[in-house]
């Protein structure tokens, strides 16, 4: 009995035209992320590492397009930033585009941690992530 050695071979295909390279700030995550036409895109945000005063303001902002207008919802820890006294969360819209501050003031010690930048629509979202971190 005599075996014949198989091979197979198999090729893969991934097309890269409909995803973007970033890289936010001085984070070292790449954000492979599929813009299919219409889905939200974050075109400008903050720096990545905010570094704020205690007792001081902190702002952080992000603006995201797409079709249909993309909502923005902010994240604290995985947690969802509901204004309250100290918090706010003002956006403005233009055409096809949503822009948004989340400012705390006065900044406490709690306020240190990861934030994210939620847009998203029905075709999709997209994030952004932000550290902060306080000084005395």
């Amino acid at each position: 009995m005599r075996l014949i050695g198989l091979r197979i071979v198999v090729f893969f295909t991934f097309t890269f035209s409909n995803f973007c390279y970033s890289k936010h700030g001085e984070s070292n995550d790449l954000d492979f992320t599929d813009h299919t036409k219409g889905s939200p895109h974050i075109n400008r945000h903050s720096y990545f590492k905010q570094d704020y005063r205690l007792g001081y303001k902190l702002k952080i902002f992000c603006e995201a397009s797409g079709f249909p207008r993309p909502d923005i919802i902010w994240y604290h820890r995985g947690k969802e930033v509901e204004p309250d006294h100290g918090k706010s969360i003002r956006y403005t819209i233009h055409g096809s585009t949503t822009s948004s501050y989340l400012e705390i003031d006065p900044t406490t010690i709690v306020d240190k941690g990861e934030y994210e930048c939620v847009a998203s629509n029905q075709k999709g979202s997209h994030v952004a992530k932000f550290l902060t971190d306080y000084q005395f």
